[in-house]
């Protein structure tokens, strides 16, 4: 009975230093990633053509990487987004299964979420995008 209580602490002590691990991990991550937005955020907004701004970039506390994009000049955002989000998608899609500037989100597992509002800030659409997808397996 003695081994078996004793087991069952190593066990307990066990999970929590890994659950401790984790968090910390998770924590350094985010840290990175607010420092990474932080210096995007340096050089916003700016005009990306015609009906897009970028407005900015955020992290939540669950590690998702945030671009917040604003539709302008147009009566209808979200008739603009529907037209173009296959071709954005495709285009993303090559950009995180090829750019090494994207590793570091597609290496952390970090979910990006493109958020794209109107004029009053409503939202027009939000592509996530998992980068765990993206990760190259070592062989």
């Amino acid at each position: 009975m003695k081994k078996y209580k004793i087991l069952k602490y190593i066990f307990v002590i066990a999970i929590s230093l890994l659950l401790i691990q984790c968090n910390s991990d998770k924590k350094k991550l985010n840290r990175e990633l607010t420092k990474i937005a932080a210096e995007w955020n340096r050089s916003t907004p700016v005009a990306l053509e015609a009906h897009t701004r970028f407005d900015s970039v955020g992290v939540t506390p669950d590690n998702v990487f945030q671009y917040y994009y604003t539709i302008t000049n147009i009566e209808n955002p979200q008739k603009l987004i529907a037209s173009y989000k296959n071709e954005m998608l495709e285009k993303m899609d090559k950009i995180y299964a090829t750019d090494r500037s994207l590793q570091f989100f597609v290496e952390n597992g970090v979910t990006m979420e493109y958020i794209y509002r109107d004029t009053m800030q409503n939202v027009v659409d939000v592509i996530t995008i998992e980068t765990d997808k993206y990760r190259r397996t070592k062989e």
